[in-house]
């Protein structure tokens, strides 16, 4: 009697490891077919013929293992009644494979999701770089309409300096075309930049445009829009008399993470404009990023705040 119990505990043992181990291997199966085979079936154009396909060889699957499952529990177990086995196997792979399935269509869903949102950021970044591109373009007629009009004015009234002028100019187009393809350029560069156009500025106004410079080197490093500065200071300029009696004075000095630009306000009558400028420099930082430029104006002086980035 404890001879037949002892073989009786061995056999359940056993059945109840191949039936853990069974479960364990065909949901393997499964996830291996959901997750990687199943994406042959990706040629086939039609979704719904797909997705019904796809079904189809789940629901083959299930009989073809229930059916191999039950075959082997002959083989090494003493069963009365193999269909029973056979109809239990059928019911429990199938609920296996309904998770299954069910678990492959929610990791589906949020892999299209994140493919989605790439696909939108990547729009979006494509978007922001051909306005940023439209937005630069602007600039480059609008600094040579300004430029050839105050080289029209010197050579009226001086020819040697509107020489000196020409070559100032050549510089600023030189910078011009080897930074255009760039978002930011270093405050040292944009300074040079700028010291160009001041030169050409005080050839055009003499003592009546003066620049007082004071950046610490130590921020020469960091980087601005390019124009920034020079967008800064020809609004000065198209927003001000400019004068020998009446100085237009232009301040350029750094806070912590700021370049400010103050001018004393020497408000002339409103003068015909192409709208490009400030409007322009404030959507490039929002584009490039996320920051505004921050204008304060009191009854003497107009103010200028461009982040450092």
């Amino acid at each position: 009697q404890l001879r037949f119990a002892g073989v009786l505990d061995n056999t359940i043992g056993a059945r109840v490891t191949y039936l853990f181990v069974t479960v364990f291997l065909t949901g393997i199966l499964f996830f291996q077919y959901n997750l990687f085979w199943k994406d042959g079936l990706r040629d086939v154009r039609n979704a719904a013929f797909r997705r019904s396909l796809n079904f189809l060889i789940n629901i083959l699957l299930v009989v073809f293992v229930s059916l191999i499952l039950m075959i082997i529990s002959s083989q090494f177990f003493d069963i009365a009644v193999a269909r029973g086995y056979f109809i239990f196997y059928l019911f429990r792979n199938s609920g296996i494979a309904f998770i299954v399935m069910l678990v492959t269509y929610v990791l589906e869903l949020a892999d299209r999701s994140r493919q989605d949102k790439i696909k939108l950021l990547t729009f979006q970044s494509q978007n922001s770089e051909a306005e940023l591109a439209a937005l630069r373009s602007q600039i480059d007629p609008h600094f040579l309409f300004n430029s050839l009009t105050s080289l029209s004015g010197l050579i009226r009234s001086n020819g040697k300096e509107a020489l000196e002028f020409v070559d100032h100019l050549t510089d600023t187009f030189r910078y011009i075309l080897e930074k255009r393809a760039q978002k930011l350029v270093t405050v040292k560069d944009e300074l040079h930049f700028l010291n160009a156009y001041n030169f050409m500025m005080k050839k055009r106004f003499a003592d009546g445009f003066q620049v007082d410079l004071k950046i610490d080197e130590s921020l020469h490093h960091r980087n601005i829009p390019q124009y920034a500065l020079q967008i800064a200071v020809e609004n000065a300029i198209k927003h001000n008399m400019v004068s020998a009696k009446s100085p237009l004075t232009i301040e350029i000095f750094n806070t912590e993470n700021s370049l400010v630009i103050r001018n004393n306000i020497q408000k002339k009558k409103a003068t015909p404009g192409f709208g490009v400028g400030l409007d322009n420099l404030t959507k490039r930082y929002l584009l490039i990023c996320n920051q505004n430029v921050e204008i304060k104006k009191t009854d003497h002086y107009f103010e200028i705040y461009l982040p450092l980035l």
